[in-house]
């Protein structure tokens, strides 16, 4: 499980690091201001998905 929750702080850092970038280039302030539930509910789907996907692969073997 942890292993899983550390990539998805990965996944979820780098996400992060490309709006910062943008946001020099694109006025995004709105857009992350309007978009912190969806980044919410993506971070969570991240952990429960691949927590899913471990529990399935490791009853099949």
């Amino acid at each position: 499980m942890r292993k899983i929750v550390d990539d998805a702080f990965v996944l979820f850092g780098m996400m992060f690091l490309i709006c910062i970038v943008l946001s020099y280039f694109v006025p995004i302030g709105n857009v992350l201001y309007n978009g912190r539930a969806y980044l919410l509910v993506l971070f969570l789907a991240i952990i429960i998905g691949r927590y899913a996907r471990f529990r399935i692969k490791s009853k099949s073997n």
